[in-house]
Parts: structure tokens; sequence; C-alpha cells
């Protein structure tokens, strides 16, 4: 079996205010982030059984994903999952990629209206606890696949608090497709993206990243709109700028958003909105040197 992350670096317990994360400490040794991700994209192939399915919906995390494997000569298919025509702004990019590098990606539709009033939407976010209502859809595309699975999820996130310093932070719900894969016996990992504790350490230590947390870079609150500089900073992928969509932006302004499982999610919500917070510098600090907590 492939694991969520590597020799589980990264642990989680408790649900809501009693979530939390524990770490083992960064390894003495690593590279930049793209050869890290190489390395981890080998020794997840090697353990693959089946087909290999990359899920990308047109975001910069699954496209730099799906870019890793195809570099290194891998045969993976990506998958893209439209929901109605509400997310064609954000699978245009996933589509423009396929038909630039030739590749025919599988296509799972689902009729979003039909979904969200059926009670799937609600099912799946409750079961696997997720506190936001995006989850759902993509646990229910990867149950119509088969042989091993994998997502450019959770990459290392560092924001700006209300003090101007900078945090690093890791968020429950990131946590619902991962119960998804461990309660079904999913062969894969959503958290490519920070699978070995190489990756963790090599972007979070990027010049980039150090950059943001010393506020060099002012208007930035977060490194979700930087990351595509630590992508393309080592490849040669040139990851092309792009919004960071959800895919749910014209939902939120459609009738079926009034649904009542919407409003029934937002206060499940409230028993799994937990997240993992700590001081940039401390978490560095603490996982260069120090000890496993």
């Amino acid at each position: 079996m492939i694991p969520i992350v590597k020799d589980d670096y990264i642990t989680t317990s408790g649900t809501g205010p009693t979530w939390t994360c524990k770490f083992k400490k960064f390894p003495v040794n690593f590279s930049n982030s793209f050869v890290e991700s190489c390395l981890a994209a080998e020794e997840v192939y090697s353990l693959k059984q089946g087909k290999v399915h990359i899920m990308y919906g047109g975001g910069i995390d699954g496209e730099y994903t799906l870019s890793v494997f195809r570099h290194l000569g891998m045969e993976v298919t990506p998958v893209v999952v439209q929901l109605s025509k509400y997310n064609t702004h954000d699978t245009e990019y996933a589509f423009k990629f396929c038909q630039t590098h030739n590749i025919d990606p599988i296509i799972i539709d689902i009729d979003f209206d039909k979904f969200v009033k059926s009670g799937m939407l609600l099912n799946y976010a409750k079961q696997y606890r997720s506190e936001i209502y995006h989850r759902s859809a993509i646990m229910y595309a990867i149950s119509k696949l088969d042989g091993t699975i994998i997502m450019g999820d959770n990459e290392p996130y560092i924001c700006k608090n209300e003090l101007g310093s900078w945090d690093y932070q890791i968020n429950e719900h990131d946590y619902a497709i991962v119960n998804y894969f461990k309660k079904n016996n999913i062969i894969g990992t959503p958290h490519f993206s920070c699978w070995t504790s190489g990756i963790n350490a090599a972007f979070l230590t990027d010049p980039v990243m150090v950059g943001l947390a010393n506020n060099l870079y002012p208007g930035k609150l977060g490194s979700l709109s930087s990351k595509h500089k630590i992508y393309n900073s080592y490849s040669n992928f040139n990851l092309k700028v792009r919004p960071k969509y959800t895919g749910y932006e014209i939902i939120e302004q459609s009738e079926i958003f009034k649904h009542e499982s919407f409003k029934e999610l937002e206060e499940f919500g409230k028993t799994c909105n937990g997240y993992y917070k700590e001081n940039y510098f401390k978490f560095i600090d603490r996982l260069s040197n120090g000890t496993n907590i």
C-alpha cells in the first residue's frame, strides 16, 4: 500500500477544537522541492497497483503533480471532474494542458444539482468530516475509478497573522479526503504535495517562503499566490499563473446554493473545523534542530 505520507511524518488527532498535528523532524539533508518531488514520485510509482490516475481540476498543484510524473516518463492519466457547466472556468486550464500535451484525460461528469438534491454532497461531507462542500464531489468521482489515485493536495502553506508575523497552518478539512482514502482502502495518496518530509522541508525553507515570512513582499497575506514561483524555480515546466479557483465560484452565485444541504453543512462544519497553526520560524527551527513533536 501507498501511505498517505511517507513514514507517517505527519500524524493528526482529535477533531474541531481538539484537532492537532504532530511532526517528525526534517531530514538532515534534502534538495530543492522539484528534486524531492521527483524522488517521491519514483517511490509512489514503484508502489502503484493498476493504472495511475492523477486528479486534475485545472489548478496549479494538480498540474505540477501531473508534470512531475510525466517528466519522469511515467504512464499516468489525468482525471477531470466536471460539475455540470459550473466549473468550466477552472477546468479550461486542465483541458488546455491536456490538448497542448496530446493527453486524453478521463472526464467524470457529475450532475451537480442532482448530487446536492439527492443528499450525496451532505452525506459525503458528514461521513468523512469535511466542513466545506468542495471535497464531496471529488470523493464521489474517486469512487468511480480503480487502480492508483494521486492528488497534489496539501502543499505547505503559510499565512500572515493579525500581529504581522507568519504562521505555518494546516486545516482539518484538508484531511477529509484522507479519511475517505483510509476508510475505503484507496490505493494512492491525496497529499502528494507533502508526501515526504523532504518535500515539506524543501518547500517551507525555499527562499520564496522565507521572503514571505520576512514580509519582503508587501500586500501578501498567504503563500497561495506565490507557490508557482517555487514550482517553476527548479523545473522546466513554466506553469502558467492562474487565479486560485475552487471551481465553486459560479455555484455560489446559483440557485442550487440555496439548498438546505449547504445550510446544514455549515452547522455540521462547526464540529470539524479544526486547524493547526504555529509561528513559521519556530516551526522551521523546531523541525530542523529539535525533537519529534
